[in-house]
């Protein structure tokens, strides 16, 4: 096995005398120890990867969820590259800045005002530093990964001291939880941020208890549809449930691997958003902003939402069938919804989660073992179906 990703670790080799830990990117990490999975990759198109050792594979991880429409999508990439011969990023405003957020406002019936950012990370960060000046509250109720930044890591020995009393963790489906924190911190927190993935499987009226609960003690709703945003039905999970949030993230599939994010809200709490510092010299660039737009046309034009639900739900579907057909202990489900699907394993005292991925790996499907997928509207039944044999293969190996 680690023949098949000789490259791969002889690169990580090379990394780990200049780089920190030898990788910097959390994603970029092994998916399995020994020497079991590949590490690089080199060159990816549609719903295909090929690792530094020319392996290919359906790729279910998709960068993570960028890639909503696959990779190297030629509509979005030509408006990218159009973009670019007019220049990227100019000394001031640019008309695009405007045009991005008219777009992205129309997909969200509440909301008025939006922001740019490069990342979710850094839309989740401003979210909270305009729901602080919008409450005059400095604490935040959080439920999720919402980035890199110090107070999504409030309690590390790498943050400053004391944030994690004023970054307060609950659990989205115990609303008990969130009560307790209100009543603990009272007139201290200014948002609840949900990430929707955390409530499945799917749940309305979990979510909708979460942001009344936040209503009635005076803190803003945040929803953090970073992974979520143009995947789920309607479009984003808030539309699904006919739920609407005060502040709302996006990135990820946004710009379909162009580097994009947003932050979009009512007028009444996105107003406190100006006079305090939400800029970075690389916001204004506009590339990025045209891949964004056409990759909203298109997912609008193509009904991706529903091509990807459809999908998804043939894989969890299969999965099931080969983990039942095979005696098997896992399942499969949506995270939240059936685009964003993951296999859980019951019993892993055999080692049956590590070998069974170790298999599926070695014959062309990258799957993690510990992250939700992705499906995109690149990868076709077929693709599917292929990845559900090797599945349903692997899974009969597990029993010899």
């Amino acid at each position: 096995m680690a023949e098949r990703y000789a490259a791969s670790y002889a690169l990580y080799e090379r990394a780990c005398k200049i780089i920190p830990g030898g990788i910097q990117l959390d994603g970029g990490r092994p998916l399995l120890h020994g020497g079991l999975s590949p590490l690089y990759f080199d060159r990816a198109r549609g719903p295909y990867v090929w690792d530094a050792d020319g392996n290919r594979y359906i790729d279910l991880i998709m960068a993570y969820g960028p890639f909503v429409l696959g990779y190297g999508h030629p509509e979005v990439d030509a408006a990218a590259v159009a973009q670019l011969e007019h220049g990227n990023l100019i000394s001031m405003n640019h008309p695009l800045h405007v045009r991005f957020i008219e777009e992205l406002l129309h997909r969200f019936p509440y909301a008025e005002m939006g922001a740019f950012f490069k990342a979710g990370s850094e839309a989740t960060t401003a979210a909270l530093r305009v729901a602080r000046r919008a409450t005059g509250r400095r604490a935040v109720a959080r439920c999720g990964y919402h980035g890199w930044h110090d107070w999504c890591h409030s309690n590390a020995d790498f943050v400053p001291a004391r944030l994690d009393e004023q970054v307060l963790a609950y659990d989205a489906l115990d609303t008990q939880s969130l009560q307790r924190l209100f009543d603990e911190h009272p007139d201290e927190i200014a948002a609840v941020i949900l990430a929707p993935e955390m409530v499945h499987p799917s749940n309305r009226e979990a979510v909708a208890a979460i942001a009344r609960l936040a209503h009635a003690n005076g803190a803003l709703f945040i929803m953090d549809e970073v992974k979520t945003g143009l995947r789920a039905p309607g479009g984003s999970m808030q539309n699904f449930y006919g739920i609407r949030p005060d502040l709302t993230t996006l990135s990820k599939a946004l710009g379909n691997g162009w580097p994009i994010a947003a932050l979009v809200g009512t007028r009444d709490t996105m107003r406190y958003g100006a006079g305090i510092s939400l800029s970075a010299t690389y916001h204004g660039e506009t590339s990025a902003m045209a891949a964004a737009i056409e990759t909203l046309r298109i997912v609008e034009r193509d009904n991706a939402p529903a091509y990807l639900e459809g999908l998804g739900q043939r894989f969890i579907t299969g999965l099931n069938a080969a983990a039942a057909r095979n005696h098997v202990p896992a399942r499969a489900y949506g995270e939240p919804i059936a685009a964003m699907p993951f296999l859980s394993f019951a019993d892993d005292s055999r080692n049956l989660k590590e070998r069974f991925y170790a298999d599926v790996l070695s014959r062309g499907v990258l799957l993690h073992p510990n992250h939700l997928w992705y499906v995109s509207t690149a990868h076709t039944e077929r693709d599917i179906d292929d990845a559900l044999a090797i599945v349903d293969d692997a899974m009969a190996r597990l029993a010899l």
